[in-house]
This record gives C-alpha cells, sequence and structure tokens, in this order.
C-alpha cells in the first residue's frame, strides 16, 4: 500500500504534528476495528511502530518484588443460606480463569488470560460497580520478581505526541457498553505488541476510582494470590451532568 494512502485521506508521511497524530490514530482505531487487524499494511503498520517506539522510550515503569496489588471478586449470593456470602473465595480461585473459559476482555484476546488487578483495594473492587452491601473478595498479589511493564499512567514529555498519547492511554481506561466492545480489539491489539516487545503486563488509569490504577498482568509465573478476605462496599458515589435539554 502506497504511504500516502489513507483512509480518511490524511497524510501519514509526518509524523511531528501532534493533532494530526490524534487523527491518525483514530483512523488507525477504525482500521483495526473493520479493516484488518491480524496484518496491518502501510502506512498503518508504521504508525503502530511509532506507538510502540513512544512506548518504550517513555512509558516503561517496573514493579518491585513483593509489591502487593489487589484483586477482587463479587462474593456468591445464596439465598438459602445468608451466612455464605461472608465467606471469601480461596486464593486458587482468584485467579484469571481457566483457557477455554476465558472470555475477551479489555487487555486479553478470548481464549487468553491475563490477570485484571489494581493497585488499591478501593480501586480492585470499584472496578466490579458493586451494590451498596455487597459482599467482595479481595486478594492480595504478592510480585514473586520484578517486572518490567507499559505504564500508562505517566506523563508525556513530547510535546509533539501529547495528544496521541492522551487519547491511546484514555482507550484503555474508558469502560465501553456491550454496542460498542469493538474499542477492546483496539487495547487487544496493542497488549499484543507490548507483550511481544518482552513487557509482561500494563498499567493504566481507573474510570471508576479517581486516582487509581488498574494492572493486567499477562504470565501467571510474575505473582501469587496468598491471602483472602472480605469486604463490603459501603457508599457508592455517581456524580453526573446535563449534555442536552430536550
Amino acid at each position: 500500500m502506497d504511504k500516502s494512502f489513507s483512509y480518511f485521506n490524511i497524510d501519514f508521511i509526518d509524523n511531528s504534528d501532534d493533532f494530526l497524530n490524534s487523527l491518525r490514530f483514530q483512523e488507525l482505531i477504525e482500521v483495526i476495528k473493520h479493516k484488518s487487524r491480524f496484518i496491518i499494511q502501510e502506512p498503518y503498520k508504521s504508525f503502530v511502530d511509532l506507538i510502540i517506539q513512544l512506548i518504550q522510550q517513555q512509558f516503561i515503569s517496573t514493579i518491585s518484588v513483593d509489591t502487593i496489588l489487589y484483586r477482587a471478586r463479587i462474593n456468591r449470593i445464596n439465598f438459602s443460606n445468608g451466612d455464605d456470602e461472608n465467606n471469601p473465595f480461596a486464593p486458587e480461585e482468584m485467579g484469571p480463569p481457566p483457557e477455554y473459559l476465558t472470555k475477551s476482555g479489555r487487555i486479553n484476546p478470548e481464549g487468553i488470560p491475563y490477570l485484571y488487578c489494581a493497585g488499591e483495594l478501593d480501586t480492585a473492587a470499584a472496578e466490579l460497580r458493586p451494590w451498596k452491601g455487597a459482599k467482595i473478595t479481595i486478594g492480595e498479589v504478592k510480585m514473586k520478581q520484578a517486572i518490567t511493564i507499559a505504564d500508562l499512567t505517566l506523563e508525556c514529555r513530547d510535546k509533539n505526541q501529547y495528544l496521541l498519547f492522551d487519547e491511546f492511554s484514555n482507550i484503555f481506561s474508558m469502560q465501553w457498553p456491550p454496542e460498542l466492545k469493538l474499542n477492546y480489539i483496539v487495547t487487544q491489539y496493542f497488549a499484543e505488541h507490548f507483550k511481544s516487545i518482552g513487557l509482561r503486563g500494563i498499567k493504566y488509569k481507573s474510570e471508576f476510582n479517581i486516582g487509581g490504577n488498574n494492572y493486567s498482568l499477562f504470565f501467571t509465573d510474575d505473582y501469587e494470590i496468598f491471602r483472602t478476605y472480605v469486604v463490603e462496599a459501603s457508599d457508592i458515589s455517581y456524580f453526573f451532568y446535563k449534555s442536552k435539554t430536550a
């Protein structure tokens, strides 16, 4: 494909313009969702390479050995025995699902399980969108070794890529309704690229707990879930603003 070609007729040759890079990224999203996702042709392949290079240069961090992260799961509801809700899941029940039960998620494709967890207990629980009074098992995830990850919570230092990275990092945090689940194909696509360059997970901002951070860990050899306990959702807040008047 000629490098001047563009689905939306945007020039892909000069990547120094931040605003145009943002438009190019929106175009790339459409291509991955609706045109081609396993083999990307030019000019999109070179633009993907630019994004991966940006991640390698500016958005890498390390999770230290013995760091504790948090995994959450809503307890089973037992109408015949309410006390059962107060029993935590065992640590071995708090890991990712087996391959044959793994559904497509924000970071993982179907059949490829990753561990979703958070840097804070409140964030891990909030990501489940629990109801008030819900009983939730918290699993403490301890890192068995230091690992290098893509850190999408860092600030972009390159003014020519600021808008591009802002949009790129936001798509990892956004929660999509079922009708827009194709957007997760984009985050899955880049997660595979991160893994291919030796990164072992991703850190991204939480949309459900302001200031909180989420993690997706690729490899079970890197961590252990060593302790579980039950917490209860006590206060839940939502904020709304008027967007349109009928």
